[in-house]
């Protein structure tokens, strides 16, 4: 985690766009049962962590502020519970709850809603803004989507607002701690990748070669991995999100690792495709280096000031270009029977970062650039997938240093062991 100066900041940021009375609310996200009494490992609301630094469950952040008045912030946490820290670990204290966000006043969030309930009630503030999911029609409400509609249901002649937005615009932009968060997660992950690969072999069971990956990171701190990883060998690579990750890596055909790890919740996000017998064919290569060429070009599209959809856009028909001159295809819509999926997203917090779409790129962001090329007729799926830095004048690949060109995977394939 960070200082508690970087949180503040970051709030300050917030409400500097807020009108002279506001109240912001961020409620926790919700831990999910397995059975019985177990529960999945606490996935917290990243919103939260990117304001306060706090990833434990429980938390409100509520910020108001009342004509005239000063800014009043506020942080609510679970209270110690005894019981609880002998079975399952301690929580915060109050002391250390404010030594880490920068907040002063920290209660607990027994009294949250009674707190919320005053600051409309008496204090008469009718702009209210909430942070929440967007679940749409088909979705699921969760917890932080239900005490919305029950604010909603409970207050509405108010003036109600959706914060999260506003977060997203702040998260889009990185700052030197997060980027430097973000290359401490591209070093495990390249780490990761160097030992799978030496580890590499044909007959090995895709599962077998992910172990590999995650032992690494493990051994560098990091239990939890930006993301499940995809190990698609041979023709299962021409299939997007291939999960399966149980069948054998033959000898002669390739396979597609999409992977990541991750620091202190920052995310890296790599795909690379090798050979499993660790030498290109002529054909694979080839293909190998024109997906790599999409991508360089694609890297140098990326500019501040243009829009996500454009950049999309762009690179599509450049690449239709290439496949029209080799021959692949016959007229530019048939991209997509070879490339079926945008050129990159953002990337930070989550590995598919928040994002406001409809906004200009800017310098500051960290963009993932990831063409692929698939061709179920010859059973092969191809991605190149790296993590890169917006800049006023150049971009910077932060993933640059974990190999990528067929002549640095056969390097790596020729090391000793």
């Amino acid at each position: 985690m960070f200082s508690s100066e970087v949180y503040a900041k970051r709030r300050r940021r917030l409400i500097e766009i807020m009108p002279e009375e506001f109240l912001i609310i961020v409620p926790p996200s919700t831990p999910k049962p397995t059975s019985a009494d177990g529960k999945y490992s606490y996935t917290p609301n990243l919103n939260l962590v990117y304001l306060t630094g706090v990833d434990q469950s429980g938390t409100w952040l509520v910020i108001h502020r009342r004509a005239g008045m000063d800014t009043r912030e506020d942080l609510f946490i679970d209270a110690y519970d005894e019981t609880h820290a002998k079975w399952i670990g301690s929580v915060l204290t109050k002391e250390e709850a404010a030594e880490r966000t920068g907040i002063e006043k920290i209660s607990f969030n027994s009294t949250v809603e009674k707190w919320i309930d005053r600051i409309i009630m008496r204090w008469g503030i009718e702009k209210v803004w909430v942070d929440f999911p967007v679940a749409g029609i088909t979705g699921d409400n969760g917890n932080r989507l239900n005490f919305a509609n029950r604010l909603i249901s409970s207050y509405p002649h108010l003036k109600f607002g959706r914060i999260s937005g506003d977060i997203f615009r702040l998260r889009m932009i990185k700052g030197p701690e997060e980027l430097e968060t973000m290359k401490e997660a591209i070093e495990i992950t390249r780490q990761g990748f160097l030992h799978a690969l030496k580890a590499l072999k044909p007959g090995m069971l895709e599962y077998e070669f992910e172990a590999e990956l995650l032992y690494e990171f493990m051994k560098n701190g990091e239990k939890t991995p930006a993301f499940p990883a995809i190990v698609a060998g041979g023709s299962r690579a021409t299939c997007l999100h291939y999960a399966d990750n149980d069948k054998p890596l033959e000898d002669g055909t390739m396979l597609l690792l999409d992977f990541g790890a991750r620091k202190d919740y920052y995310n890296a996000d790599i795909t690379r495709t090798f050979p499993i017998n660790g030498k290109y064919t002529e054909r694979q290569r080839e293909l190998v280096e024109m997906v790599i060429g999409v991508q360089k070009e694609a890297i140098r599209l990326l500019r501040p000031g243009k829009r996500h959809s454009d950049w999309n856009r762009e690179v599509k028909e450049f690449f239709a270009g290439i496949l029209l001159k080799k021959g692949i295809i016959d007229n530019e819509e048939d991209i997509e029977k070879y490339y079926y999926h945008n050129i990159g997203h953002h990337l930070g917090l989550d590995t598919h970062d928040e994002n406001v779409i409809s906004d200009e790129l800017k310098a500051g962001m960290v963009l993932t650039v990831e063409p692929g090329f698939y061709s179920v007729e010859e059973g092969i799926g191809i991605r190149i997938e790296d993590d890169v830095l917006i800049g006023d004048i150049e971009n910077i690949i932060l993933s640059a240093a974990i190999p990528r060109d067929p002549d640095e995977i056969e390097a790596v394939f020729a090391e000793e062991g």
